[in-house]
């Protein structure tokens, strides 16, 4: 989505006032059946990127639908007015912070987002259901916080075999907080509690992993040529159908492995 316009603070304050969903193109048939419905692409089929400000019940556009914020706003301080101006005809009931922890779907997934959007990745781990959500109630409470709200990407896992791209020596029930690597598919550990810490242990946890963490310095271009030179690729659980993005994947593993002569 375009930073210029979501990272500028007016719509960040604006957007306290609504529920922000970041959904994960070619990742789920179910998302990508969403996205498609809006028929912002000229291909028809879903493309890399889709914006729209939705009614409560996620039927209906309360703005132009388009392919970024950009093509529907005219600025972000239109974008923020907008979005006040809409939030005064859904007010909430409800009093108190959101009680639910943002997370992607999976680690390979999550990594891969904490990587692109530059931040933490914290990943919490527990076999037992129930014992999870616990966990994940008492980080929501600390994700929610204004201390910590909008500096992490979130995971939540049942299976130790999928913590394996997160470089660490134990692999205890807990969380972890940790540093995608630049092309996210590998995590290094920054900070880790054990599921039996107190909430001010956990605190203490993600503050230690915020204060390691250094954002990578990356630059498109040369990003996607070095990717390339390494034959990297992300693998989508669903085909890619944006035509444009198509014919780049294939000009990139052109580049990596010429046709022979």
């Amino acid at each position: 989505m375009d930073r210029s316009f979501l990272s500028q603070p007016s719509v960040i304050a604006a957007s306290r006032s609504f529920v922000c969903i970041r959904l994960a193109t070619y990742e789920n048939e179910l998302e990508a059946a969403f996205l498609k419905s809006f028929r912002v692409t000229r291909s028809g089929e879903v493309e890399n990127t889709v914006f729209s400000i939705m009614s409560p019940d996620g039927k209906q556009s309360l703005v132009r639908a388009s392919r970024s914020a950009r093509q529907t706003f005219s600025d972000a301080a239109a974008m923020a007015d907008s979005m006040r101006r809409i939030a005064k005809n859904y007010e909430s009931r409800a009093e108190g912070k959101p009680t639910m922890l943002p997370v992607v779907a999976n680690v390979r997934l999550a990594i891969d987002v904490a990587a692109c959007d530059n931040q933490p990745l914290v990943a919490i781990f527990a076999k037992d259901d129930a014992k999870r959500r616990v966990l994940e109630s008492r980080i929501a409470a600390l994700a929610w916080s204004e201390k910590f709200i909008g500096r992490f990407v979130y995971v939540s896992e049942d299976n130790e075999k999928d913590l394996a791209a997160i470089a660490s020596e134990k692999k205890d029930e807990g969380i972890f907080v940790v540093k995608a690597d630049t092309f996210g598919l590998n995590g290094t550990l920054l900070a880790r509690a054990d599921v039996a810490s107190t909430d001010a242990e956990f605190e203490k946890c993600l503050t230690a992993g915020l204060s390691r963490f250094s954002k990578a310095s990356k630059q498109h271009h040369s990003h996607v040529r070095t990717g390339h030179e390494k034959g990297i690729f992300w693998e989508t659980v669903m085909p890619v159908t944006d035509p444009m993005e198509n014919q780049a994947r294939a000009r990139g593993k052109r580049e990596v492995s010429p046709p022979k002569r």
